[in-house]
């Protein structure tokens, strides 16, 4: 089993009718949902505004959203928690109702990027891959972790099992190979060509692995970033 992070361009919602969506708000967060039959749910979903840009807030959200019901838990400046009752039959809601895998939570959608995280069986990964192909091309695995490898089931592993960038095998041994080893100290505690010899590898590939670890990890953890 595995959980997949996702970054799927924010054009997208152009495919899946919600285009206009997003120019009155900097970024949409649902933070949880609950279903309650085969298609409809409540969502727990922070919203922030542009500012300036709502004049009555019940009128853009039955517009906007279209929901069934809609409560408003708070409001700071230009930002609500609030809870919906809306129906999953459209949106990006049907990726997760054409397979057997599911959204975790929490889901970021902004202008620019929606950061996605589902989790399914690895015999249906390809089956998943297809689907979400066949709504764009234009998506990019940015992390993918491995449930079957974890050891024990308590908070903190599973916090931890949220996916991590997506390193190579490769990429990985020698990043924290490095790190344990102080390579990236000032001063460096061990050079690039001792953990080449380690790894019986040359140097520039040692330095490549670092570089593309770094790099991934640079856009997992800032490329990807959304303020809050």
């Amino acid at each position: 089993m595995k959980v997949i992070r996702l970054q799927i361009p924010g054009n997208f919602l152009e495919y899946v009718g919600f285009a206009d969506l997003l120019q009155n708000l900097v970024f949409i967060e649902i933070l949880n949902a609950f279903q309650y039959d085969q298609n409809h749910f409540f969502a727990l979903q922070r919203i922030r505004f542009k500012p300036d840009t709502i004049t009555n807030l019940d009128e853009f959200i039955k517009a906007k959203f279209n929901p069934q019901s809609f409560q408003l838990l708070n409001q700071t400046g230009n930002e609500i928690i609030c809870i919906m009752n809306q129906n999953n039959t459209s949106g990006f809601f049907p990726i997760v109702d054409s397979g057997p895998w599911a959204f975790l939570f929490p889901i970021h959608i902004s202008q620019e990027r929606l950061l996605i995280n589902i989790i399914s069986q690895n015999e249906y990964i390809k089956q998943l891959f297809e689907v979400i192909s066949s709504f764009t091309e234009n998506y990019k695995i940015i992390g993918m972790t491995d449930l079957d490898k974890i050891d024990r089931v308590d908070e903190t592993i599973w916090k931890s099992a949220i996916p991590f960038p997506n390193f190579t095998k490769r990429q990985q041994e020698v990043a924290a190979y490095a790190a344990k080893n102080g390579f990236f100290k000032s001063p460096k505690k061990i050079s690039a060509i001792q953990i080449a010899k380690h790894f019986k590898i040359s140097e520039s590939a040692v330095n490549r692995h670092l570089k593309e670890a770094r790099n991934l990890s640079m856009e997992y953890f800032f490329g990807n970033f959304i303020l809050t």
